[in-house]
């Protein structure tokens, strides 16, 4: 008999999965895209197929010669679906101090799939966000929201910038990364580490200046946009779309400023304007993200009544950890875990870190409510999920502080909050926050142009998405941008955060956009709620559990099974079938269905190094005639299978340690029962 697949369980690995499944498009998400974006094309144009080489066209303002040579790379991802896609890299000079200082930049270009008559000129260009975040490694993981929606009718262009991801990095700042582990693994109070943590990165500092292979001067915006000039000339591109996110949005802003020829159009999301501070926002960003939060929990009756005073709630559960730290094991492997000390700075990092996706922002209200209640299951989660590794700052810093180091003071500091408590969020290792401002002292960008502070203006169609609950780029930001644009559109989302630019309704009026930039949007989809939708039935963990009947064709061979499910969230991954509890967007909670001939295991690629548990069989009375029972523990989950002896049909119930031991009588069972013993 088969033994059921080895899922590697534990809150960690699964929260990787749930993030995985938000930004995979489902088949009727595709199909409200193509709705939204239903649109003709203009005539005149000269599609063609094209294939990554080198220009041939005259080079771009300021450039001379010959255009830097593409080295074939072999992609970092792969997915059967996937359009074709050659990926490569090119060496670009410094241009820092340093003229003998190169570094490389790795790229992916996605061709359009569709008839030759039908493919435009122009692709779309990805500007991501950070600065040193990185988007190769996930280009696979990110397909159905950024190269899918134009991917028909125009090629698609990823790259890392430097010092992200494929392209030249820079090294690890260890040290830095020690004390950092202090913040969770010690009882003392984040702001009697600041200093350690400022210490250690004035080390790494010294550090870099001393390597004869790091120029700390040429990470900047402005370097970063003439890199993007380079790539479009290296692969032959003299008109794109530009759609940048997050960080990705001041990097557009900054190309439109020094090279806007060739930008056809642009798209922003999570705008962050060149002119604002943002280290001294953070706080005042969060509270804003709040507001819009707790201004949809009063629009909810249950929420409302459950919640009548977020505020106060919120702060004093802060002075609650502040004074009383929680102890919180997290899995490190599956035979081993470590303690964590989660106080009120760490909770705000964390609740932070929540509220950057809107549908994740709209679970914070019960994280409340519960607590309120007595049951902290919520917050433990969300300790587990808040530790975070600062290996990667030297590109963040070197361009932070280059961008907006000269610019901010210590006296935005003084900048009026209503809740004072959130400054607290300002705390390393938030190095968004005012700490910055004394780590770069220490890290020597050379000279900044004042143009770096000034606002940005153009003439190009741009489409500038917003959320009302962004915690980091507050929507504001986007509205003053709109405003001195003339060809601009704005679209703010009440059920939006920083991920403005995702889910059906966006994704539409991207693809529309990019296709008709000068025709007005029909944006009625972002419109349909006035504030951020919080779920009906407040303080979810005391819902009543429904199940629902279900017909599952698993392996697509028309042979449907009827089975019993609880009325969860599910999702279709190949010939496997996931429902997710997702009492919040940090809960584990799952049951998968999959057919006996399945050979789906979907965290291969995830498991921790260090032992496997085993499987067990472990009979139990109530486990239906037919069927045997197998079960898993590790440090982040358990996992609970039931096995048709037949056929080997599989029920896996993936939980988290200490849940009620009747949660398998109430799923498990139904489902067993209903899909009988054939």
């Amino acid at each position: 008999m088969r033994r059921p697949f080895r899922l590697a369980v534990s809150v960690l690995l699964l929260g990787a999965l749930i993030a995985a499944a938000c930004a995979e498009t489902t088949e009727e998400e595709r199909a409200a895209i193509a709705a939204v974006a239903a649109a003709g094309f203009d005539d005149g144009s000269d599609p063609s197929h094209r294939s990554t080489g080198p220009g041939t066209g005259p080079p771009p303002a300021g450039r001379a010669g010959a255009p830097p040579t593409i080295e074939p790379m072999d992609c970092p991802f792969e997915r059967d679906d996937l359009a074709p896609v050659e990926c490569g890299t090119l060496e670009l000079p410094g241009r820092g101090a340093d003229e003998d200082y190169t570094v490389e930049i790795a790229f992916a270009r996605f061709f359009a799939t569709g008839a030759a008559e039908d493919i435009r000129p122009d692709p779309v260009v990805y500007l991501h966000g950070g600065p040193g975040g990185a988007i190769l490694d996930d280009g696979d993981f990110w397909y159905d929201s950024i190269v899918a929606p134009h991917i028909e009718n125009r090629d698609v262009v990823l790259y890392d910038q430097r010092g992200a991801g494929r392209s030249t990095n820079l090294p690890a700042c260890h040290e830095a990364s020690e004390v950092s582990e202090r913040f969770y693994g010690d009882v003392a109070a984040h702001d009697t580490l600041a200093d350690e943590y400022i210490a250690a990165l004035d080390e790494c500092a010294v550090k870099f200046r001393e390597l004869t292979t790091v120029d700390l001067t040429a990470f900047n915006s402005a370097v970063n946009a003439q890199d993007l000039v380079d790539l479009m000339w290296a692969l032959d591109i003299s008109e794109y779309n530009l759609h940048g996110s997050s960080y990705g949005t001041r990097l557009a802003q900054t190309v439109m400023r020094d090279a806007p020829e060739g930008v056809r159009s642009v798209v922003l999301s999570g705008v962050y304007p060149i002119e604002v501070n943002l280290m001294g926002s953070i706080a005042g960003s969060m509270e804003s993200s709040l507001n819009a939060v707790f201004a949809g929990c009063a629009a909810q009756p249950a929420c409302g009544r459950a919640l009548p005073d977020p505020w106060s709630t919120l702060e004093a559960l802060v002075d609650e950890l502040d004074a009383e730290p929680l102890r919180v094991e997290i899995p490190t492997s599956f035979d081993r875990s470590d303690t964590i000390v989660f106080d009120g700075t760490d909770f705000l990092n964390g609740l932070h870190s929540l509220l950057y996706v809107g549908r994740d922002a709209a679970g914070v209200p019960d994280l409340l409510i519960d607590h309120l209640d007595g049951d902290d299951r919520r917050i433990r989660r969300l300790a587990g999920e808040s530790v975070f590794d600062l290996l990667d700052t030297a590109t963040f810093l070197l361009v932070q502080c280059a961008d907006e180091g000269p610019f901010t003071t210590l006296a935005d500091l003084d900048r009026p909050l209503v809740h004072e408590f959130l400054r607290a969020i300002d705390l390393a290792p938030a190095i968004n926050g005012i700490d910055a401002i004394t780590i770069c002292e220490s890290w020597d960008t050379g000279v900044t142009d004042p143009i770096e502070n000034e606002p940005v203006t153009w003439d190009v169609p741009t489409l500038i998405l917003a959320g009302a609950v962004d915690p980091i780029t507050p929507p504001t930001w986007a509205a003053d941008l709109a405003a001195r644009l003339p060809r601009s559109r704005l679209v703010v989302s009440a059920t939006a955060s920083h991920d403005s630019d995702e889910g059906w309704c966006a994704l539409g009026l991207i693809a529309d956009f990019v296709d008709r930039p000068d025709v007005l949007l029909d944006a009625s989809c972002a419109a349909e709620d006035a504030v951020l939708p919080i779920p009906e039935n407040a303080n979810r963990f005391r819902e009543p559990l429904e199940l629902v009947d279900w017909s599952l064709d698993l392996d697509g061979d028309g042979v449907y099974t009827d089975i019993r499910l609880p009325d969860w969230t599910g999702e279709w991954r190949d010939d496997v079938y996931i429902r997710w509890r997702g009492l919040d967007p940090i809960d584990p909670t799952a049951l998968i269905v999959l057919d006996g001939s399945s050979e789906y295991d979907p965290v291969d690629h995830l498991r921790f190094s260090g032992a496997i548990p085993d499987w067990a069989a472990v009979p139990r009375p109530f486990v239906p005639a037919g069927w045997t029972r197998w079960t898993m523990e590790t440090t982040g989950g358990d996992l609970i299978s039931y096995v048709r002896d037949t056929d080997g049909f599989e029920i896996v119930l993936v939980r988290e340690p200490g849940e009620p031991d009747d949660l398998e009588a109430m799923v498990l069972v139904p489902a067993a029962v209903s899909a009988g013993a054939r």
